[in-house]
């Protein structure tokens, strides 16, 4: 049983940063966009919101009785994770210049961070208390 939980925390962890990698930047704060990607990018709103919510739904079931810290942390590394494959993918070309700026990093960290903890919180089971 035990090595089937670690299986389904090391599966959530790559899942996140998987996303994060696939999704990142959220929201282009520092680059203007044509009208016809404007689609695209709600859709990318859409889809990235929905997801951190079901991994938060997910993590609620897999860590009944963790600290808010310790989900946050791992919400975080995780993150930081799939952000850093981003920038290893895209390295030498030049989206890498606009999308990985300050704002659109700090902005694609608290959303990632703030809808999958949040939704963990919202879900999560109080521990039994005898």
């Amino acid at each position: 049983m035990q090595n089937k939980k670690r299986l389904l925390i090391g599966g959530t962890f790559v899942c996140l940063a998987f996303i994060t990698c696939c999704m990142f930047p959220f929201l282009n704060l520092t680059k203007e966009t044509p009208i016809r990607m404007e689609v695209v990018n709600w859709l990318v709103i859409v889809v990235s919101i929905m997801v951190y919510y079901s991994i938060g739904q997910f993590e609620a079931k897999l860590f009944p009785n963790s600290s808010a810290m310790f989900i946050i942390l791992f919400n975080l590394i995780a993150t930081i994770v799939g952000m850093g494959s981003r920038c290893l993918l895209e390295f030498g070309e030049v989206s890498n210049i606009y999308n990985f700026t300050i704002p659109n990093i700090i902005f694609n960290i608290l959303i990632s961070a703030v809808l999958t903890s949040g939704t963990w919180l919202f879900y999560k089971k109080p521990a039994n208390k005898n």
